[in-house]
């Protein structure tokens, strides 16, 4: 299981003094802020993508980004990090064979899982319909949501981090990660199944946020049928999870979960409700 324990060593968290006003007082704080860094990086000597996320675990990102973007599945040839003065810059060497890593024309922000694409026409490319068998309820739901909660260490400092969990349908959390942006935690959890082989134990991706059509593309080429969130999905998210045979499950919290599509691996007690 991945997740970073120690806050003091958790370059995720950046201090800061502060200034708390609270009824009509006032008082010096020492709080704790998400760090936010540039991240560049370079793929067989080629600019590929500029983001913004919170440092740790790059090495995950990366492969989960190129992962998720149909351009290499295979492991690196050669991976080389170094901090440099304006940021974070990386360089990964590829298999000639992988797909050619054409560089996005804009710079991404965390916050945004398709800023800089040449166009939207390779957004469905390369992605087929996940056909694992697995069934779930918003009970199994709730305590995978509770287990993931509990790692949560930079949100805990926090309270301004994103995080992304895998896990197996009876609740083991295979790996956690938190980011400022919610697209960068789910490449790092898909990077780290890919990177130590457990792309095949992980059920349901969870996002402690809501789910866009970027983080359902994710989570089908990674393989993964159900697809649980804190908060509501977007249209085209529905959309193309029944597209992919994604469970999608939004509002996952208070012992409740909202199912939109992926009906047949729900574990009901109504027969009635609708199946596809």
């Amino acid at each position: 299981m991945a997740t970073r324990s120690d806050p003091e060593e958790n370059p995720g968290i950046s201090p800061c003094r502060a200034l708390r006003q609270e009824e009509g007082r006032e008082t010096e704080v020492a709080e704790e802020l998400t760090t936010e860094h540039p991240l560049q990086i370079v793929v067989n000597g080629r600019a590929f993508s500029m983001t913004m996320r919170t440092p740790g675990a790059e090495r995950y990102l990366v492969r989960g980004l190129l992962h998720a973007e149909g351009i290499c599945s295979e492991g690196f040839l050669s991976y080389d990090q170094a901090e440099m003065e304006d940021g974070t810059l990386v360089n990964v060497r590829i298999s000639d064979q992988a797909r050619t890593a054409a560089p996005r024309t804009l710079a991404s922000t965390s916050s945004c899982g398709i800023c800089g694409r040449e166009s939207t026409g390779r957004l469905f490319e390369g992605v087929y319909p996940v056909l694992k068998e697995q069934s779930v309820s918003a009970t199994d739901l709730e305590r995978i949501h509770r287990n993931a909660g509990q790692l949560q260490r930079t949100f805990q400092g926090t309270g301004g981090s994103h995080a992304a969990s895998a896990a197996t349908a009876g609740g083991e959390v295979l790996a956690l990660f938190e980011d400022i942006g919610r697209h960068n935690a789910v490449d790092k959890v898909i990077g780290f199944l890919l990177e130590n082989g457990l792309s095949g134990r992980a059920d349901v991706l969870t996002v402690s946020g809501r789910v866009s059509f970027e983080i359902v593309q994710k989570c089908a080429r990674a393989g993964i049928p159900i697809l649980s969130a804190i908060s509501a999905p977007s249209s085209l998210a529905v959309q193309t999870a029944g597209r992919w045979g994604i469970t999608l499950a939004g509002f996952c919290r208070e012992g409740r979960a909202t199912f939109y599509s992926g009906f047949q691996r729900v574990r009901r007690s109504i027969p009635e409700l609708p199946t596809g």
